[in-house]
């Protein structure tokens, strides 16, 4: 079984993306809704955790996968050397500036 570890913003990142989802919509099902789709995807990389575009400068072994409804939501994953964990740096929301943010946060895990 596949532990997932999250980076302590993941939370944040999902509680902005409802109520951006929420005031733009101006139906808070709708961020619901949304919320469900990281989920799903979520769901879906822990079934094939190799999938996804692999990272490059300075990003070696993270990947990101973009799903949901015209694909706007993102998640840069990596799956550790032993295979046991899913480490998730960042869920982020149509055009946000995700790849500019990855190298921070990548480096709160071991093996940053």
């Amino acid at each position: 079984m596949i532990r997932i570890e999250r980076h302590p913003l993941v939370s944040r990142d999902l509680r902005e993306l409802a109520r951006h989802v929420a005031e733009v919509s101006g139906d808070p099902r709708a961020a619901e809704h949304r919320l469900d789709q990281v989920d799903a995807l979520l769901a879906d990389i822990l079934l094939n955790p190799k999938s996804g575009t692999s990272l490059s400068a300075g990003l070696a072994g993270w990947r990101v996968r973009h799903g949901g409804t015209g694909r706007k939501i993102t998640i840069v994953f990596r799956l550790t050397d032993p295979g046991d964990r899913l480490q998730i740096a960042l869920v982020a929301f149509s055009g946000q500036n995700w790849l500019g943010t990855v190298p921070d946060r990548s480096g709160a895990f071991p093996g940053g």
